[in-house]
């Protein structure tokens, strides 16, 4: 394991997890955690070996937000805008424009812009106990890290802004039902589910995953013709590959293919 600052990396086969870990602060990020969590980013893509990133917590959250001790300082010397822009979007767009599979385990509470962080990936998976909420309008403050957009993709205008007016905490059950996580397990399993998931998915073919990663991610913002031509030429991409190659010849001999991501 390898420690940035106040996080924890490691990595086993193919995945890569990355635990925040400033517990007694429920994992509040303040400039030297933003800082660890993009180092560790960093790390995971500089590793070819990495396809899959677990991103979680430690002890009782994923994390509860930014550190509130910094904002009178940022506030009055830096500016807001400057933290959302410097820190925060290296750290999500290091997710979304990352061909690697980020799979948010959610322990705790996810709060503020540790809720970005974990909807910003690619899949959620969330312990029973757990709770998400967006606690800005209790300090006079706005969402961050894109979670108006985030929470508008998933839950419609209404109640994503019922959401974020009365920052209520959703808990897990309703998390799944409006589609913030894929699945919900019970706290005690969710290293080990998450794990056993990110492992599963580590065995399938990186570049399909990859390219249906940069589709999914292009639809939002483009028509149904767009996307169908992004799509071919994705296909084009991967049906031109040697584990394609490889895949359905292991198809015809009933074999297991064994993918290499080219």
């Amino acid at each position: 394991m390898t420690e940035f600052h106040n996080v924890d990396y490691a990595k086993d086969g193919h995945v890569a997890t990355i635990r925040i870990d400033r517990e007694n602060a429920m994992n509040a990020m303040d400039g030297a955690t933003r800082a660890g969590i993009r180092a560790a980013q960093e790390a995971a893509e500089a590793d070819p070996d990495v396809r899959i990133v677990v991103l979680t917590g430690t002890g009782r959250a994923f994390s509860s937000g930014t550190d509130l001790k910094e904002l009178t300082e940022f506030r009055t010397k830096h500016g807001m805008f400057d933290i959302s822009v410097r820190d925060y979007k290296p750290i999500i767009d290091g997710i979304t424009q990352s061909d690697m599979i980020y799979i948010a385990a959610i322990n705790g509470v996810a709060g503020g812009i540790g809720l970005s962080v974990a909807l910003s990936c690619d899949l959620a998976i969330m312990g029973e106990t757990a709770t998400c909420f967006a606690p800005f309008s209790n300090i006079s403050l706005v969402p961050d890290g894109g979670l108006s957009w985030l929470l508008l993709q998933h839950m419609g205008s209404k109640r994503a802004f019922e959401a974020i007016a009365e920052a209520t905490h959703i808990k897990a059950a309703d998390c799944l039902e409006m589609g913030l996580v894929n699945r919900v397990v019970p706290e005690a399993e969710l290293a080990e589910a998450a794990a056993d998931w990110a492992a599963s998915l580590a065995e399938r073919a990186p570049l399909s995953l990859a390219y249906s990663k940069r589709l999914l991610r292009a639809a939002h913002t483009q028509s149904h013709a767009q996307t169908a031509l992004m799509e071919s030429e994705y296909q084009n991409k991967c049906a031109n590959s040697e584990d394609s190659g490889a895949a359905i010849a292991a198809f015809l001999t009933k074999t297991k293919p064994v993918f290499k991501g080219r």
